[in-house]
């Protein structure tokens, strides 16, 4: 019997992926506070860094795709990031969204009563072991040591924030994330930490592999599962957690695949 309890038999974890990103402004507060108020049990979320420190909500190493702004998110100050427009470019209704910070996100997080995984981003291995050690704080200013996951494609950048901290909880990705599936090597990945959660993505993503994790109490989470027969597929697989765009859609299939046990 598994001891992990991120391993889940019964109904996978639901986790937005960056909010209710499929009808919200990635990575914005609104987006967020949709998701919560459908209902999802994780949100994921992305974290960079400000030329002065501030950690901050956007997925990319660069302004450019989400706001009116230009150039690397560690070349601007907080300041100047904290007036870019976040919403026009989704949609001009969403017009004066703006990026959060990481700190009143984790705080609204915590308000809801939810679990959070932040990714760590920041565009090259220093600027992201900086992140890495900055949210670490974080977690333990506020708490959160048992409600919030970090986790990242820099591996490096994980293991030092989890030397300083054992009870940190990591869900690392399956490197590379669109190679062939590999058992023994997702199985090397995640023991290399070691890491309760290992994020595989779903297209590559075998009976196998889920079967070699959980022989060793490591839960698969399967990304990005944002339409129907993605979410199917995860399921069936028996991953552990489905991550997605669409907040309304994996609840839904969720509630017909694996309905709430009264």
């Amino acid at each position: 019997m598994s001891i992990n309890p991120w391993i889940r038999s019964s109904r996978p974890l639901s986790v937005a992926h960056r909010g209710h990103s499929i009808a919200y402004p990635e990575n914005t507060q609104i987006a967020y506070r949709q998701a919560i108020e459908m209902g999802v049990e994780m949100i994921e979320c992305d974290v960079n860094l400000t030329s002065d420190g501030q950690l901050v909500m956007i997925h990319d190493a660069t302004l450019d795709r989400t706001t009116d702004g230009h150039g690397r998110v560690n070349a601007a100050t907080w300041d100047e990031v904290r007036r870019l427009d976040a919403g026009r470019k989704f949609n001009p209704a969403f017009a004066g969204e703006r990026i959060p910070l990481t700190e009143e996100t984790l705080l609204l997080f915590k308000e809801a009563g939810i679990y959070a995984c932040f990714e760590v981003k920041g565009g090259d291995p220093d600027v992201s072991k900086r992140i890495a050690i900055a949210l670490l704080g974080l977690f333990i200013k506020h708490d959160m040591l048992e409600k919030a996951f970090m986790s990242a494609y820099n591996h490096d950048a994980l293991k030092l924030a989890k030397a300083q901290c054992s009870e940190l909880l990591l869900a690392p990705e399956r490197l590379p994330d669109d190679a062939p599936a590999d058992p023994p090597e997702a199985v090397r990945q995640v023991q290399a930490f070691p890491a309760p959660v290992l994020q595989h993505q779903y297209t590559v993503l075998t009976p196998e592999v889920i079967q070699a994790l959980h022989a060793i109490d490591v839960a698969v989470w399967s990304w990005s599962t944002t339409d129907e027969a993605s979410l199917v597929l995860s399921i069936e697989l028996g991953a552990d957690a489905v991550m997605g765009d669409d907040v309304r859609l994996m609840l839904d299939v969720l509630d017909r695949m694996r309905p709430v046990r009264a």
